[in-house]
């Protein structure tokens, strides 16, 4: 009678499963803070996104391998602290992306400038314009037009794209065109994928002095 056992999968693989879960978990992470920014508000989005260094941090220390790479282990607190910042950046470039993939569907109307207010973010100190729209009967929904790199007086006329839905605030139709935002966060995501697939890489032992080396003759 023959009887079968279940093996257990190879080491190799166990550290690429792993990592792949860790990887999934810190965009699952990252898209959720970027969604809880544009269609909640940015207070919720910071709070909830100080649960991303620790999870990521903890699992990291946690995880199964975590020896497999002992130059990753030796400074897995800067390697983790160093992930958490380029999560930051796919973090707000995501933002912009995402509200610029709202305003992609919406409408381009014209709309004059009523005056300029100085705002504070996260990002320091920045400009804002209140807009109304050029049509009596029209409106400009989602709230001031956000700093750009063009400066406009009170009664310019210009030209903006809206969310009809006034979810996201309008922006200059070149600016919600740009695909930089999204390379950015897409590109930042990728840094963090690949640097959690080198933590979990097992490094090739060092040469035992010890062991025989073999010549070849040509």
């Amino acid at each position: 009678m023959t009887t079968t056992t279940n093996s257990a999968p190879p080491d190799g693989l166990r550290r690429l499963r792993g990592t792949l879960a860790l990887i999934a978990l810190s965009t699952a992470i990252l898209i959720g803070v970027t969604a809880l920014n544009v269609y909640v508000n940015s207070f919720v989005a910071t709070i909830v996104g100080f649960a991303y260094p620790v999870v990521m941090l903890l699992a990291l220390a946690l995880r199964r391998d975590a020896d497999s790479n002992p130059a990753f282990q030796r400074k897995a607190f800067a390697w983790g602290a160093g992930i958490a910042a380029v999560a930051f950046v796919a973090y707000l470039s995501g933002s912009v992306a995402w509200t610029n993939l709202i305003l992609g569907s919406g409408r381009t109307v014209q709309a004059v400038v009523l005056n300029e207010k100085t705002t504070d973010s996260l990002h320091g100190s920045g400009r804002a314009y209140a807009l109304a729209s050029t049509d009596p009967a029209g409106e400009i929904p989602g709230g001031d037009l956000e700093e750009s790199s063009t400066r406009f007086k009170p009664g310019d006329v210009i030209t903006v794209r809206i969310d009809p839905a006034g979810q996201v605030a309008p922006k200059l139709p070149g600016e919600v065109d740009s695909t930089a935002y999204l390379l950015t966060f897409l590109a930042c995501n990728t840094l963090i994928g690949g640097t959690l697939l080198w933590s979990a890489r097992r490094p090739t032992p060092p040469h035992d002095p010890s062991d025989p080396v073999v010549h070849t003759v040509s």
